[in-house]
């Protein structure tokens, strides 16, 4: 008996899938990635990488490069999601100008709604609950964010994680009944048309940033205001850029988009009030939304152990940026550390002169009278240590 061999291409990925003998797989794949167009070829071009998956008795292998066993994969959709994982990876290494992101995207009125969150966080299935509310799905995984600050799709449709928990509502468990695409014993895909989920390359602005809490048993979705640093640091963490990625480079794609948009924090047990939620939060943003909440003076602290009278100088530093009161640095390591308000324009007083802790905290006895000395000498001592501790500053005579 002949092997059937399907070589199928990626839209726009010099890729080649190789499916050997497993014709249900290769139309599997198809329907997971409804709007990356999969074309089937006679044979491979020419140079094209190449992934290769076969059928092997109830279940399916795939190759991994430098390993010398398959990953064994048991159903349809499994196989699928390993493919696709590791296309998106080589999307990634085809596209450096690109930032692939770690997030559920959705559109709403023109904009994207972006939910940065780590695996089992909820993304797809709230995907899902924004799909059966009429609203169109950038992706419940990964977006692609472009040059001009764009988040562009991937077409592939959001993929649940099963058993699916039995405290759906009934509305939101029947949309996924009804639209029940490649599924096995882990895995179902979605199966959306045009309307609800968009193709490959697809873009739209990006609108807000919205950070999820689920929370078994919370009585009401709700949505509340989080500063631009809250959404950046998000960002920054569920970055697809790879270990060698440029914090620098990120901060400096990032912050442009960052100052203008609304970072909220989404409370929510049942997926569909938080559709509601984030829908009706979003459309009473206020006017000055880009301006962050003031902050307040200093914080009650633990007192640090390093002589006040120990005068520190700032120590060199690859970049820094401002955004909005909050104030952002990369250090030569390409760590990233976070400023507020108060400590950035401690900062900056730093970098006028070498400082001790008490004299910090004389000035801010000037600008904050309403707090108590000994509380800001507290606060300014354990600032220091802090710094310190992350290698952005040192005593005078080291």
């Amino acid at each position: 008996m002949g092997r059937l061999i399907q070589p199928l291409q990626p839209a726009g990925l010099g890729v080649t899938v190789r499916v050997e003998n497993a014709p249900q797989l290769s139309e599997a794949l198809r329907a997971a990635m409804p709007g990356w167009p999969l074309a089937r070829w006679p044979a491979p071009a020419a140079r094209s990488r190449e992934l290769s998956a076969w059928r092997e008795g109830s279940g399916y292998c795939q190759a991994v490069p430098g390993r010398s066993r398959p990953r064994r994969l048991p159903g349809l959709a499994t196989a699928s999601c390993s493919l696709i994982a590791d296309l998106i990876s080589l999307l990634l290494d085809a596209r450096p100008q690109m930032v692939g992101l770690h997030c559920a995207a959705v559109e709403v009125a023109g904009r994207l709604v972006l939910f940065p969150a780590t695996h089992r966080a909820g993304k797809s299935l709230l995907s899902a609950a924004f799909a059966a509310a009429g609203y169109r799905v950038f992706g419940d995984d990964v977006l692609m964010l472009s040059d001009d600050g764009q988040g562009r799709a991937l077409g592939i449709a959001p993929r649940l994680r099963l058993p699916l928990p039995p405290s759906l509502s009934p509305e939101l468990a029947r949309f996924i009944a009804e639209h029940d695409g490649v599924s096995d014993d882990r895995y179902r895909y979605l199966a959306l048309d045009d309307d609800r989920l968009a193709g490959h390359g697809e873009a739209r602005p990006i609108g807000a940033i919205v950070m999820l809490d689920r929370l078994l048993g919370t009585p009401a979705a709700s949505l509340s205001r989080l500063s631009p640093g809250d959404g950046l640091l998000q960002l920054l963490g569920q970055s697809l850029a790879g270990e060698d990625h440029d914090p620098a480079r990120l901060l400096e794609r990032l912050l442009p988009m960052m100052h203008d948009l609304p970072c909220r924090l989404l409370r929510y047990d049942d997926p569909m009030a938080a559709v509601e939620a984030v829908a009706a939060g979003l459309a009473e943003a206020p006017a000055d939304e880009c301006r962050p909440a003031q902050a307040a003076p200093m914080r009650d602290v633990r007192p640090a152990t390093a002589d006040p009278a120990t005068a520190w100088r700032r120590l060199p530093v690859e970049t820094e940026y401002a955004l909005g009161e909050e104030h952002f640095l990369v250090d030569a390591h390409g760590g990233v550390h976070r400023l507020s308000a108060v400590a950035g324009g401690i900062w900056r007083l730093l970098g006028l002169e070498p400082l001790a802790s008490a004299e910090v905290a004389a000035l801010l006895a000037e600008r904050f009278p309403d707090v108590g000395r000994s509380r800001l000498g507290r606060d300014v001592a354990l600032l220091f240590a802090d710094l310190a501790a992350a290698g952005l500053i040192a005593p005078v005579d080291c």
